[in-house]
């Protein structure tokens, strides 16, 4: 009984948490672009003499074009070698922090999951019977090869839940795999929310 608790509690922080954290995110995004709006309007609207209607709408829009070059920037930053450095640096001091490690591994994951930036080396999503005959996951296709007979085999990456940055690389005969109906964002999808979020319906034939 203590057990079940714990893990419905755990599973409800998994749950509640990175949404929580995705909302925070977005009100305070929201917050800054008023705000650089009203600062850049309020020296506009002396320079200019501005007092038409929609001006305060248009400073609104100029602080929401500065937070997205702003994001542009930064996206830039950590894209390049000492960017890339200063980000593993922070992410370091984050994973030796109990609770912040999983909370930031988990919305890392959902936003580059959300955004795709995580999906593009994959080509498909088929089902697999994996750990054992008769329980089916899903794998995500990274390659594929062939051997000495030629047989055709898929080369997959399945993930763990709620977190995919870990997983098990797996080669398997293309006969043994059936396709899913789902595309590769979608498969993240179910992952990411331990299969809260996708179809109720799905490919596998017993």
């Amino acid at each position: 009984m203590i057990e079940k608790i714990k893990s419905n509690l755990l599973a409800g922080i998994a749950t509640i948490v990175p949404l929580a954290l995705t909302v925070y995110v977005i009100q305070v995004t929201l917050e800054v672009t008023i705000w650089l709006g009203g600062t850049v309007a309020e020296p506009l609207e002396r320079f200019v003499n501005a007092n038409f209607p929609g001006f305060g709408l248009l400073s609104s829009l100029v602080g929401l074009l500065i937070v997205f070059l702003a994001l542009i920037i930064v996206g830039a930053l950590a894209r390049n070698v000492f960017g890339k450095r200063v980000v593993n640096w922070m992410e370091g001091i984050f994973k030796k922090i109990p609770l912040i490690d999983s909370i930031y591994a988990t919305t890392k994951q959902i936003i580059e999951t959300l955004s795709g930036s995580q999906t593009e080396s994959f080509q498909k999503v088929v089902y697999i019977e994996y750990p054992r005959k008769g329980m089916w996951t899903l794998g995500f296709v990274t390659g594929e090869s062939v051997n000495e007979i030629n047989e055709q085999f898929y080369h997959l990456f399945v993930p763990t839940t709620p977190n995919p940055t870990s997983g098990y690389f797996v080669i398997i005969a293309k006969e043994d795999t059936t396709p899913a109906d789902v595309n590769v964002e979608e498969g993240f999808r179910m992952i990411v929310s331990s299969g809260i979020v996708g179809s109720h319906k799905n490919s596998i034939v017993k």
